[in-house]
């Protein structure tokens, strides 16, 4: 007994000590962070908009931020892009707001939130209070959203990046086979092309054939609003880019992309010039997310309220960390049902989809919701296929152009390691079985027709059902939703003309809608799940069991045991877009 307690003790002292360490850490960041700043917005200010800046789906505010305090550092906060949205369109109305600077045209977020802040730039315009950008070099996304600019300015020497939209598929079948690999796939959809990297060594044409016409929709979306904007033709711009015509800054200008060229210097003295003032010094500047602090405020005093719920990342399984799970949202749907307060829901998706036993989890709790609330949806950068498949059930939906969506498609994919450790590993796995197929998907042997017969039909199965909530939510039949699907990705202008979407138009839209919908005048946005900072995720980790640190490697063998330890971990049928797209 005397040793229990002594056990017992060590073992509380242990935790006491470790507790009173965290405390005294968190004090001492604390006393090193800066202090909550207030923002005042001066009159005749410029509103300067960095497009090097972070632009997420919601605005995360981190306190273990140092890049005000400490130079030559990077900002981890970030701006979402709802608040970026409003405090664009406030400005428009803002006395204090002169005109709006655009700056760091060489950086951009993803094309869809371009979309969603250029037509927000676009209405400040709109209200007669002129927009200037400059562009020590340009990037397509940062050129797309300062060509909405009343004027352009350029560096001398700034480079531009104006090439055109690509993606690239990375096959790794060949170094698989060197390591043994044979990855099983069984899927649905000629164009569901997820897994098919990992079976192949080149490109079907059916992925082929996606793939270009999605690149194609993505450059027209946004190099038709350049174009418009500019006044020059589409097939003028094509001719340029093609022939690597739009080299130089001077190129620029003569293609008319372009109006004048200044240095830093110079262009710090045009906007004191723009702005009354004699020098750099005496201009009044309030940056985008000081803009946001000042003037984008919550109102308590509304007693009715939307609810936006952030569908943000992959459909995983249970217990994850990370991306969507239905022991998380299902907790904050229901609760949200339940609440008399909130008056409409919109569901934002940004998502390529992921397991399909959690989005039929959600999109069950989000059909029980959409009985006594409307729940409208809006699609950022993706929406595809389990992010279709949560939220094609909605009253209304809101896809931006640049949107991927769709890939109504399903797939399971199963490695065996048979060879690996026959011929690699040189070890020899007996299994002992009570029946023929115990240990199908153990990964140690391939398998048999009868098991691929028995996966296909769960595949065929949840595809039948994906079409079905896809033709009863968008008012289809089964057989056109077939034809549209089979797990084809679109872009947002092309799911409107198939009827997978119902309007092009960003967040602050589908809010605008909801508010119509349940006839609210006056009310307040509550945020789910609420954004965590770094501060947040630090106390979380420290409160579970286990926490581990992962590190990054380049090593091919530790590459290969992470993506088996990944399958391994989320077994099951996948409605997941084929790849994450990024673009600048």
């Amino acid at each position: 007994m005397k040793f229990l307690r002594n056990l017992l003790a060590a073992i509380l002292g242990s935790f006491i000590a470790l507790g009173l360490l965290f405390l005294l850490t968190i004090g001492i960041i604390g006393a090193l962070l800066p202090a909550e700043e207030t923002v005042s917005v001066a009159p005749s200010s410029i509103l300067k908009i960095d497009l090097g800046s972070t632009i997420g789906e919601q605005t995360v505010s981190d306190p273990l931020d140092l890049s005000s305090v400490v130079p030559y550092t990077s900002s981890s906060s970030a701006i979402g892009i709802l608040d970026a949205v409003r405090a664009i369109d406030y400005a428009a109305t803002d006395p204090a707001i002169k005109f709006i600077y655009l700056t760091n045209c060489g950086s951009a977020s993803s094309l869809a939130y371009m979309e969603e802040m250029r037509s927000a730039l676009e209405r400040f315009r709109s209200s007669g209070k002129p927009i200037i950008a400059y562009g020590e070099n340009f990037s397509f996304g940062g050129y797309y959203l300062a060509s909405v600019a009343d004027k352009i300015y350029a560096d001398e020497f700034a480079s531009n990046n104006i090439l055109g939209i690509s993606t690239t598929i990375i096959f790794l079948k060949d170094i698989l086979d060197r390591f043994g690999v044979k990855m099983q796939l069984i899927r649905h959809g000629k164009y569901k092309s997820a897994g098919e990297q990992f079976i192949a060594d080149n490109i079907s044409e059916a992925n082929r054939e996606q793939n270009q016409a999605m690149v194609d929709a993505l450059w027209n979306a946004a190099a038709g609003s350049i174009c418009e904007s500019r006044g020059i033709s589409l097939e003028e711009l094509n001719g340029k880019v093609n022939n690597l015509e739009l080299n130089t800054a001077q190129e620029m200008i003569d293609a008319g992309l372009v109006d004048e060229l200044r240095t830093v210097n110079g262009m710090e003295q045009e906007l004191a010039t723009l702005s009354g003032a004699d020098d750099i010094k005496d201009v009044k500047m309030v940056t985008l997310d000081k803009y946001i602090k000042a003037r984008i405020k919550t109102d308590f005093k509304a007693k009715d309220k939307i609810a936006v719920i952030y569908a943000d990342g992959q459909i995983n399984p249970d217990g994850s960390s990370e991306g969507i799970t239905a022991d998380k949202f299902q907790p904050i749907i229901r609760d949200i049902r339940a609440d008399s307060s909130i008056k409409a829901v919109v569901l934002r998706v940004n998502s390529p989809g992921g397991s399909v036993q959690p989005a039929e989890i959600i999109r069950t709790e989000l059909e029980l919701l959409q009985q006594v609330k409307p729940l409208i949806v809006s699609y950022g950068t993706m929406a595809a296929s389990g992010g279709y498949w949560i939220s094609a059930g909605a009253d209304k939906i809101y896809s931006n152009n640049t949107t991927l969506t769709g890939s109504i498609g399903v797939f399971s994919m199963i490695p065996s390691l048979e060879k690996t450790f026959k011929d690699i590993a040189h070890v020899n796995p007996v299994t002992v079985r009570s029946h023929r197929h115990a240990d199908m998907g153990s990964m140690t042997r391939s398998l048999d027709s009868q098991e691929t017969e028995a996966m296909q039909e769960q595949v065929e199965m949840i595809y039948t059902h994906f079409i079905d909530i896809v033709a009863e939510g968008r008012g289809l039949t089964p057989e056109r939703v077939d034809e549209i699907a089979q797990g084809r990705v679109w872009c947002g202008n092309e799911a409107l003309r198939i009827d997978l979407v119902n309007e092009i138009g960003g967040l602050n839209d589908a809010i605008d809608y909801a508010a119509i919908a349940a006839g609210l005048e006056n009310y307040r946005i509550e945020s789910w799940p609420k954004a965590e900072n770094k501060l947040d995720k630090l106390m979380h980790n420290f409160g579970s069991a286990g926490a581990a640190v992962e590190t990054i490697t380049s090593d091919p063998e530790q590459l290969l045991q992470k993506f088996i330890n990944s399958v391994k971990t989320e077994k099951g049928i996948y409605a997941r877009m084929p790849y994450i797209y990024c673009f600048e």
